[in-house]
């Protein structure tokens, strides 16, 4: 379990945390992912953790990589956790990790709506890179997805 960030531990989920993750995906996303999905990720062996703070998970990742890629696939801040830092923080271990392990490209879809996550990604150095039409479902139809990478120098 490593320190995150001012109490917040980041550890590797496990299938006893889908309850809790299912919880906070419900309560932060419009069209939540089930818990096949999540152990369908759990079972393929991507990178997925959690975040907790004196025992109960308050965020999440899961991330998919091919050879020198990494596919940000989900990231979520339980919402009376959001805006204390743990996205960033999040992003910032998974950026090292991506570097020590030799991947060089980082990417993403996000929201079109999701004007909050576009700009922090931006701060951290993602850039625009194309759209997906129609790409997320709505509660009244569908949405676009903006795609975002990131480009990581690796260090020798």
């Amino acid at each position: 379990m490593a320190e995150l960030h001012a109490g917040f531990h980041l550890r590797p989920m496990v299938s006893d945390d889908l309850p809790e993750v299912c919880e906070i995906e419900n309560a932060a996303q419009p069209t939540p992912w089930s818990t096949a999905v999540f152990q369908d990720c759990l079972n393929s062996r991507y990178q997925c953790d959690v975040v907790e703070r004196d025992g109960q998970l308050v965020a999440f990742l899961v991330v998919s990589r091919v050879l020198d890629e990494a596919h940000l696939l989900n990231i979520v801040v339980a919402p009376g956790f959001q805006r204390r830092g743990l996205a960033w923080a999040m992003l910032k271990q998974l950026h090292a990790q991506c570097r020590g392990a030799g991947t060089s490209m980082v990417y993403l879809e996000v929201r079109a709506s999701n004007l909050a996550a576009q700009a922090l990604y931006q701060k951290l150095g993602y850039q625009e890179s194309g759209r997906r039409r129609d790409y997320y479902r709505t509660v009244g139809g569908r949405e676009d997805a903006v795609l975002m990478t990131l480009a990581l120098e690796l260090r020798p």
